[in-house]
């Protein structure tokens, strides 16, 4: 998706609009949907709903509450399946609608493809704050098709109903709320834009990759192939006065959007996140396996997202937690479950990475529960949690649901991948260390640098000076870096065509921290991004150097999910183990030695790797690299090292 641009114009009052003719010939007439219990039903001569998705939805006093899990109601699956085409000289879209939750790009009816430079179509929603009205028409000079998002000058209400009329006559867009207008743009003009495989949809805002469901109510919904005049505006307003009248009311059954889950453990405290569907007061009460210990944290605002810190803990110890929400009479609970805070230096511990859970939902499953059957002490995620990090629905109906009963038990800390688009949702969800986007911290005798190679990482960059320090800080035993493209990889085409022509090899961005990590002893990198496995040979610069002289190992643990990609057809410099599956990567850390297993969504184990520090080698040989001499210590190798090395 690329960045949406916004026109804001608050027209003179009282002007007067002239509807154009009617549709040309063959194109669907007049389109109205008025709700029933919790279906949609079509006025005579309109599309029939193709499609209800079972997105959980209710009932209520006047129309239909909506969940804001998905989109529910499906027109057409693609405009150009539709017998004669919708009206595209001009057009009004009309809905009498309650928003109960802001978002980004929040939907009622539409039909839009807005893909990278690709933008065409037509949309009523909402934003944060207020409600918009898109078109994309065929006068834009631009080839791909170019979206105005007008945004009108007044917000929303939450939990109020709101009359929103979007109009274009083909060279003027209008938007109208509770029957006044409240912006115009001239920005595009000529017919509107289809390219046809734009699904026409009610409830949310759909394209190709996105679903962003409305959470709040609807009654009715309408699309005329004619821009309505400012007193027709009025007189459709009046219809339903009564509605607009009423004070807001918010849908307050009690349920979990996100059930808890934990994040950024430390040897003294744990952070709980858990979102309800209504605004909620929210406790979480926790105590140690003796019931020595016993507490409550409590946030009494009512919010539907709550973060706890929960501080004054034991290093590397046991506790049980239950997290309950209450709205007025009603109370919910997350049941008791548990945690560990993060180990002490020099105790031991485990983790593993997992990489890319963005999209076939049953994978994601399968790896989450071989992870959590390992019971790893911590969850290192490299990056593209899910598809669109925009989109709700990914979060809540993909992400955190498959990820269970992993997170509920198991802290996770997460880099941002592409895919998370930087998404205030991200944030919302991840409570890390700031300034969030990256961060450092320390777990056992270990210490793991969070990287976003989404920004940049070249020299005396802000997040590059932040990695220099932090790295030159650390008197860590194990360093391990974490981000999402990859500095180093084997792939066949992400980075140039393998098949065809050469390749950079890896992320030029990412590259920019490889001479860190040599120069500070990181002994391992995890990334992401290319769906597949891959562990290099250990590296300095662009050789091939032994781990135990300072090199540096790649890791690729991108197969938590998403569509598997794969390799160069001939192996390069510093490729070494490959396999092309979904997995994750289990570690272990104790007494100087890290044990390294890789295995896939079957349990197989496909990759084993065992690194000795009790020796002193490696310090030795990184410590020589930049001109110091030390010691090594008595060797404790398995298989003592070639003379001369």
């Amino acid at each position: 998706m690329t960045d949406r641009i916004r026109f804001i114009v608050v027209p003179l009052l009282g002007f007067v609009v002239t509807a154009l003719p009617a549709r040309a010939h063959g194109q669907v007439g007049a389109q109205r949907w008025t709700t029933a219990g919790t279906e949609l039903e079509a006025a005579s001569g309109t599309l029939a709903v193709s499609e209800t998705r079972p997105i959980p939805r209710a009932a209520v006093a006047s129309g239909l509450a909506l969940s804001g899990r998905g989109t529910p109601f499906v027109i057409a699956p693609r405009v150009d399946g539709i017998a004669g085409g919708l009206a595209t000289d001009a057009v009004t879209l009309e809905a009498w609608v309650s928003i109960d939750t802001p978002t980004q790009w929040g939907g009622v009816v539409g039909a839009i493809q807005d893909n990278a430079e690709a933008e065409t179509g037509m949309i009523l929603g909402y934003g944060y704050e207020k409600p918009y009205f898109g078109i994309a028409s065929t006068g834009v000079d631009d080839v791909d098709g170019k979206l105005t998002y007008l945004e009108s000058s007044k917000p929303y209400e939450i939990g109020k109903w709101h009359h929103l009329v979007g109009t274009y006559d083909g060279t003027t867009m209008r938007l109208y709320v509770d029957g006044e207008p409240v912006a115009e743009s001239r920005d595009q003009s000529g017919p509107v834009r289809f390219r046809g495989d734009e699904p026409l949809v009610i409830g949310g805002y759909v394209d190709r990759n996105e679903d962003h469901g409305l959470d709040g109510r609807l009654l009715e919904v309408s699309i005329l192939p004619e821009a309505i005049s400012a007193a027709e505006v009025r007189r459709r307003f009046a219809r339903h006065a009564d509605l607009a009248a009423l004070p807001p009311e918010i849908d307050t059954t009690l349920a979990w959007m996100v059930e808890p889950f934990l994040v950024w453990p430390t040897t003294d405290a744990m952070s709980v996140v858990a979102e309800t569907m209504a605004p909620s007061a929210m406790e979480v009460r926790v105590r140690d396996e003796s019931g020595d210990f016993q507490r409550t944290w409590r946030n009494e605002q009512a919010a539907r997202i709550h973060e706890f810190r929960i501080e004054g803990l034991d290093a590397n110890t046991k506790y049980f937690y239950e997290v309950v929400a209450d709205a007025g009479k009603s109370s919910l609970s997350g049941g008791v479950k548990t945690f560990r805070t993060a180990a002490d230096r020099g105790d031991p511990f485990t983790f593993v990475a997992i990489g890319d859970t963005q999209s076939q939902p049953a994978v994601v499953k399968r790896i989450a529960d071989l992870a959590f059957e390992t019971r790893p002490s911590l969850l290192v995620h490299a990056g593209d949690l899910v598809t669109t990090g925009g989109d709700k629905g990914h979060w809540t109906n993909h992400f955190f649901p498959n990820m269970r009963p992993l997170i509920d038990r198991v802290a996770i800390m997460p880099v941002l991948g592409n895919h998370e688009q930087d998404a205030k949702l991200y944030y919302d969800y991840m409570s890390l260390p700031d300034p969030e986007r990256w961060y450092s911290f320390s777990y056992g005798d270990a210490d793991f640098f969070m990287i976003d190679g989404n920004r940049s990482l070249a020299d005396r960059s802000a997040q590059l000076e932040w990695l220099e320090t932090a790295l030159a800080a650390s008197d860590a035993e194990w360093k391990f870096a974490v981000l999402h493209q990859p500095p180093w990889t084997s792939d066949s085409d992400d980075y140039g065509d393998t098949y065809q022509t050469s390749s950079k090899r890896g992320d030029p961005n990412a590259r920019n921290i490889t001479s860190l990590l040599e120069k500070h002893g990181v002994d391992l990198c995890f990334s992401g991004h290319v769906h597949d496995y891959e562990r290099t040979f250990p590296m300095v610069g662009e050789d091939v150097v032994p781990w135990d002289e300072g090199g540096v190992i790649y890791v690729t643990t991108a197969g938590g999910g998403g569509h598997l990609e794969d390799f160069d057809p001939a192996n390069t410099t510093f490729g070494h183990r490959k396999a092309r599956r979904h997995h994750f990567v289990y570690c272990g850390i104790h007494d100087g030695i890290l044990e390294f297993q890789a295995m896939d969504e079957d349990g197989r184990l496909f990759d084993v790797l065992t690194l000795d520090k009790r020796d002193g080698r490696r310090s030795v040989a990184r410590a020589a690299r930049e001109g110091v001499e030390i010691a090594p210590k008595t060797p404790t190798w398995r298989d003592a090292p070639a003379d001369g090395r």
